[in-house]
């Protein structure tokens, strides 16, 4: 108490305080603001997540569109999508930009693509198949058991870019549905499941095996995905602008 009481500080008029003071709290407002926000959203989807894909031992979702009504089917993941593999670089092969990116597990962050840490390689190197727009770049091999199955749908074209070696590309007709799919408590089970008990990876004959239950319409599947997909971009807004604030 001594110590503070010998400060000495340097402070504007009572007026310019006030104002400064009401500006923070204004801006201390909208974070709190935005946090809830993330929060609910967060919780709506988790919410949605449990009842619009059937339970274990269902074959009916709680919560659906009203024009759907039958029974979901089981089918395997390689049925539904095109799997493409990613690429082998050496040190000697990584330069500057430009290049050809190459997508890796820390190119997927909440969910969405962020390159803010980007690898580039020689464009002749980069002999991998091309990421497209829509396609989801998933972590099939890493240190972390944890990071196994994180995903990304591509929401805006890449030039010159490929995914890493340990990283797998789906391509399908119907992206944003297996997208959200692999947000689901059954696709995380199938990857615990599958998982190597010393080798932190998913190979692709164990994608090729993995059955899940799904809608027999199109329709349906398109507007499951397109409902989450509004979703996952709210989500995004709020966590992009968290930290501007």
């Amino acid at each position: 108490m001594q110590n503070i009481r010998k400060f000495n500080l340097g402070l504007p008029q009572l007026e310019e305080q006030e104002k400064i003071a009401s500006l923070f709290a204004q801006i201390g407002n909208v974070i709190t603001l935005h946090q809830k926000k993330l929060k609910h959203f967060k919780n709506l989807k988790e919410s949605l997540l449990q009842n619009m894909f059937p339970r274990e031992g269902e074959i009916f979702p709680r919560l659906r569109f009203p024009e759907f009504t039958d029974a979901w089917e089981q089918r395997k993941l390689i049925d539904e999508v095109e799997l493409f593999g990613g690429l082998t670089y050496s040190p000697k092969d990584v330069v500057p930009s430009p290049g050809s990116i190459v997508l890796r597990s820390s190119n997927v962050k909440g969910g969405e693509i962020s390159l803010d840490d980007n690898v580039y390689v020689l464009k002749e190197k980069a002999t991998s198949t091309p990421v497209q727009l829509n396609d989801i770049i998933v972590v099939v091999r890493n240190g972390s058991r944890s990071l196994i199955g994180k995903h990304a749908i591509v929401k805006a074209p890449l030039n010159n870019a490929v995914i890493g070696a340990f990283m797998t590309g789906f391509r399908t007709k119907q992206p944003d549905f297996i997208n959200v799919l692999m947000d689901t408590h059954a696709f995380k089970k199938a990857i615990t499941e599958n998982l190597g008990a010393t080798i932190n990876q998913i190979t692709g004959g164990m994608l090729k095996q993995m059955v899940f239950f799904m809608p027999a319409s199109e329709k349906e599947k398109r507007a499951i995905g397109n409902l989450f997909r509004t979703l996952d971009d709210a989500l995004a807004l709020h966590q992009r602008e968290l930290p501007y604030l």
